[in-house]
């Protein structure tokens, strides 16, 4: 039995059998440089196997490649991929390894999307579904010899796929003394062979050299129809209510798509949209972008696999693997929904009939780095997943660099991940602003550009902020971060109720995402609407279970309701990660406690907590100090406080949460809100904070003000 630690021996050529010939050494050039024929799969514990094979294929005459000619500047997945869409040829060493490994499943299953999958077994691992519905080669008992029927197998195949390349070859030199076939291994070759492939050569060259205009206008794409088809989730095994499950995800998914303003074509001629007249169905239909998928049950996992396709070019534009629990389906299918119009939404104007990217390869490159946003939680997940992100954009901005999106969403990202990534801020405000500069040149309507102006303006110049963000606004009023990053602005502002709004606009664009709608909640609670807002985050919990940051503002809401104990039972529900610290919770646990029992030795202690934050988190200790009725000890800590340091500026967000309420009813907050100059924007914009028309409060806004910032 073969296995990763087997010498394979390597035939001489002068000894093989007759049947097989040399082919020639041939590279083909896609629009991204020169790709190799044969791209090798296979898990990192068959390294060595997968060296071997590599060096009896380029005997057999193939280009292959596989990670170890991977550059150490490239970005590691993106160049995977970008390898496995160019090969013509993609083989897959299948063991009880690469089963367990997700990067080879997804690069035999995108190999299988562009039906250039090669299998082979090399020990007694089961395949996973539906690779085991795949013919696979045997090579357990092989020895490296090419009379071995399974290793024929498949070279016939790759072969067959490689018969004919992507573009023009270059033919290397070294070449011209082989014998060479018109690409299909297994066949003599005849002096008639030699002759077409001579002819097509020169032929080929005639166009190079004279004529790649024409080759670029007869290649142009047809034109992209504007709706979606969602065609029914196919089910692989499982129980009847798993096929329930899959009938109602695609219905799901399209009611999803309709909610977002996407058009899509009725359930049942999606149906249709198969067999040979797929074109003419298409254009009839006036469908461009085609989502289908699988769903398959594995013990108590349900995974579910979604394509999204341009039919019209044959190519996979985006594809994801989504799992959870069998018994939590509801949160499963809001998981995917939200995920789908996350990435629609991202690409919607790459996507675009109308002035999109029309080169699928390029197209699939705009998605992937959309979907990378989506997971990686536009970068805010930081490490690995923030700089394989911004390096996908990159690829598509240098891939597309009249494009004006792809260079707007690699300066949104930018600006907005600057400061995680460390080491890396001075670098990333200049690209970002270097990259918003030429997509606002190329559209000076492009609303991803002005985002992140503002973004990168800086954290205490409101006025900048709002006038960049409204003009994103004004070029595309729906437009989601345009929205929602005007709402933190008019926060930081104290204008709660115009903040929620935006929020709550933003939100209504991906209305299962938690992008914006958790913070919605959030600004409701702000503004004293708690039902609301229970009732909103009782349903992003539903469907979005123990996600931290969900938690964390069900318990903001009930310690603005002044609910003590069940804030306390929140707190200590068992194996609930509320995104706080050990010392955190302790702290939050002592002034909930004292809070709820009035206890004087409680309030004590959870003072003397409180007032331990000041030198390393002073927001932190005057929300608590606030909190606990401390207003004094608040302000004393306010009056050393200073939100400039060094390396970072505080926002006044925190000015205006619930819990330091006390404070803004007291004549010294003006002091407090002055160290952020807000008095001074206040005065200089006419618009006040929604504090200030209480008719409860004990002191004038605009006298105070004055008394702070005097007009300049």
């Amino acid at each position: 039995m073969a296995s990763p630690e087997t010498k394979v021996s390597i035939a001489n050529p002068t000894d093989r059998n007759d049947d097989f010939v040399l082919v020639s050494r041939m590279r083909y050039t896609g629009d991204g440089g020169e790709m190799a024929q044969v791209f090798i799969s296979y898990a990192r514990a068959d390294a060595s196997l997968a060296r071997q094979l590599s060096e009896v294929l380029k005997t057999a005459g193939y280009e292959v490649w596989w990670d170890s000619e991977l550059l150490p500047h490239n970005a590691f997945a993106q160049s995977i991929e970008r390898e496995v869409r160019s090969a013509q040829a993609v083989l897959v060493l299948w063991s009880e390894d690469a089963v367990s490994s997700q990067w080879v499943r997804a690069e035999a299953d995108l190999a299988r999307s562009q039906d250039k999958l090669v299998q082979i077994v090399v020990d007694a691992c089961v395949l996973p579904l539906p690779f085991n519905q795949i013919q696979t080669a045997d090579l357990r008992d092989w020895k490296g010899d090419n009379s071995n029927p399974q290793w024929r197998k498949v070279l016939a195949s790759i072969a067959e796929l490689t018969r004919e390349t992507a573009s023009a070859p270059t033919i290397d030199a070294k070449a011209t003394s082989r014998s060479t076939t018109s690409g299909r291994v297994g066949r003599r070759v005849e002096p008639r062979h030699l002759v077409t492939a001579a002819l097509a050569a020169v032929i080929a060259v005639m166009m190079v050299v004279g004529g790649l205009w024409v080759a670029r206008t007869m290649a142009k794409p047809a034109a992209r129809g504007t709706r979606i088809a969602v065609q029914p989730f196919d089910t692989i095994g499982g129980t009847p209510a798993l096929h329930d499950f899959a009938a109602g995800l695609s219905e799901s998914l399209e009611d999803t798509l309709n909610q977002d303003q996407q058009q899509t074509v009725s359930r049942s001629d999606a149906q249709t949209l198969r067999g040979a007249d797929l074109p003419a169905k298409l254009k009839a239909l006036n469908v461009g972008l085609l989502f289908s998928g699988t769903v398959q049950a594995e013990a108590d996992t349900v995974t579910v696999r979604t394509h999204l396709e341009d039919p019209l070019q044959h190519a996979t534009l985006w594809s994801a693997d989504i799992s959870g629990s069998i018994k939590a389906l509801e949160p499963l299918q809001a998981r995917i929904n939200a995920r789908t119009v996350a990435v629609l939404n991202c690409s919607a104007q790459a996507l675009s009939k109308k002035g999109g990217i029309a080169d699928a390869e390029v197209l699939a490159l705009f998605v992937h780095a959309c979907d990378l946003a989506e997971t990686s939680d536009h970068g805010l997940e930081g490490g690995k997943l923030a700089y394989a992100m911004l390096d996908a954009m990159r690829e598509v901005a240098r891939r597309a660099p009249d494009f004006a999106p792809a260079h707007s969403i690699l300066a949104k990202h930018a600006a907005f991940v600057l400061g995680i990534l460390p080491g890396r801020s001075p670098a990333l405000r200049q690209e970002a602003e270097r990259e918003a500069r030429r997509a606002l040149q190329i559209d000076p309507k492009d609303p991803d550009g002005f985002v992140a102006l503002g973004l990168l303006a800086p954290t205490l110049d409101f006025g900048q902020q709002e006038r960049w963000f409204r003009q994103a606004l004004a070029s595309n009023p729906s437009w989601s971060h345009a929205n929602g990053f005007l709402g933190n602005t008019m926060t930081a502002l104290g204008r709660l109720r115009e903040a929620t709004a935006l929020y709550q606009r933003a939100a209504s664009v991906n209305p299962e995402s938690l992008d914006w709608s958790h913070v919605a909640a959030r600004s409701l609670i702000w503004i004293g609407d708690t039902k609301e807002a229970d009732d909103e985050l009782a349903h992003q919990n539903q469907l979005w279970p123990n996600v931290a940051y969900v938690r964390a503002t069900q318990l903001s809401s009930l310690e603005a309701q002044k609910r003590w104990g069940d804030a306390l039972t929140l707190l200590d529900i068992p194996d609930n990660s509320l995104g706080m610290s050990d010392a955190s919770i302790k702290r939050t646990r002592a002034e909930l406690l004292a809070l709820n029992t009035h206890n004087p030795a409680g309030l004590s202690a959870a003072r003397q907590l409180a007032s331990g934050l000041a030198a390393t988190n002073p927001q932190g200790a005057i929300i608590s100090l606030a909190r606990l009725g401390f207003v004094n000890d608040a302000f004393a800590v306010a009056e050393n406080y200073s939100p400039m340091r060094p390396d970072y500026v505080d926002g006044p967000d925190f000015l205006f949460s619930p819990a330091l309420d006390p404070l803004r009813r007291d004549a010294r907050f003006m002091v407090l809100a002055n160290k952020f100059g807000l008095p001074q924007y206040w005065r200089r914009s006419g618009v006040w904070p929604d504090f200030c028309s209480d008719p409860n409060l004990p002191y004038n806004c605009q006298q105070e003000s004055a008394k702070v910032a005097p007009a300049r």
